[in-house]
């Protein structure tokens, strides 16, 4: 009710002048003749009304039919519904209509053809990065039925290539992942504690080589989530401790009240400066030759991840002094 008002006041000031032009025939006949106008004035006045409500009418219909072909134009952008709306339009504004239309079909039709190459480049990332999975099996089981053979350093460094691979590799995965228009994430009730332990059989190697410790106080704490993504989230902050480690590294997990995971270490930490942007794509900071190397995306993932699954961040660190994030999680109602 409120659209139609709103259309009759646009169309007012000529509703108006139609009103005043009755008025102004009335009192004319009214001074001409007194009989005729006291004779003809109920015509007059009836004459009026149904005049002003048919132009009302006919301005609703046509506004509504103009409405509606342009929602129908905008929903789909195409030379069908372009000509339909065109059919309510005469002179100049139809020529102008013309040209937006033109304009916008083109932009759809590119934008289209942009969206068909974006999805087959995503099928084409996720194939590539599910095949990648298969060489670093097999460097795996090379290297496990090897070890004894091979000279500690090469261990390591083969340790760390497989381990920098498959980081590199999920990461590539997770991102395709979280920009999908569909999220198949599976919510279930895990043991904080079991996806923990995961994430450092993963990063072991890499955690003895560089004499890590790792305390671990989580017990039988649980929350509610996704496990790939969960395990995820907690390998790429064991990652960033592992590059970006002092000399005596210590990572630590803990428990904080019902709904707060802590992990800390002691690493080159992060200046103050550096901390409102280190969830953003491509951020690395300025600290070190390590963050150099850094492609930015390990905390960005993380951060959006996180807001899949409901989780809260919070980070605490200063250059020299050591890494610390606060992973708040909705609590399981019993």
């Amino acid at each position: 009710m409120k659209r139609y008002f709103s259309l009759l006041a646009a169309h007012l000031p000529w509703l108006a002048y139609a009103l005043v032009g009755d008025v102004f025939f009335a009192v004319l006949l009214w001074f001409t003749d007194v009989s005729a106008f006291r004779a003809l004035v109920l015509s007059i006045v009836l004459f009026s009304v149904l005049s002003f409500l048919l132009v009302c009418a006919i301005i609703l219909a046509s506004e509504s039919r103009m409405s509606r072909a342009l929602n129908e134009f905008l929903a789909n952008p195409n030379e069908e519904h372009c000509q339909i709306l065109l059919s309510n339009l005469k002179g100049t504004e139809m020529r102008r209509t013309k040209e937006m239309c033109d304009l916008l079909i083109s932009r759809e039709e590119r934008l289209g053809k942009e969206i068909l190459r974006n999805e087959d480049y995503e099928e084409y990332v996720e194939a590539w990065a599910h095949e990648a999975k298969t060489p670093m099996a097999l460097l795996t089981m090379i290297l496990d039925n090897n070890r004894d053979s091979l000279a500690p350093e090469m261990v390591y460094k083969i340790e760390y290539i497989r381990t920098r691979l498959n980081e590199c590799v999920e990461q590539m995965l997770q991102y395709s992942r979280i920009k999908g228009e569909k999220k198949d994430y599976l919510f279930e009730q895990l043991a904080i504690k079991d996806v923990i332990d995961d994430v450092i059989d993963d990063y072991r190697p890499l955690l003895e080589e560089k004499d890590f410790l790792v305390i671990n106080h989580v017990r039988d704490e649980q929350l509610y989530g996704d496990r790939r993504a969960l395990r995820f989230i907690l390998g790429q902050i064991v990652s960033n401790s592992i590059k970006y480690s002092s000399d005596e590294p210590k990572l630590e997990f803990s428990i904080e009240g019902e709904d707060r995971l802590l992990i800390e270490d002691n690493g080159i930490g992060i200046k103050s400066c550096d901390l409102p942007f280190i969830f953003e794509r491509g951020f690395t900071g300025d600290t070190g030759e390590a963050r150099k190397k850094a492609t930015g995306m390990g905390l960005y993932l993380v951060k959006k991840m996180s807001d899949d699954m409901n989780f809260v961040l919070d980070v605490a660190s200063e250059a020299g002094k050591g890494f610390k994030i606060v992973v708040q999680y909705p609590v399981i109602e019993n």
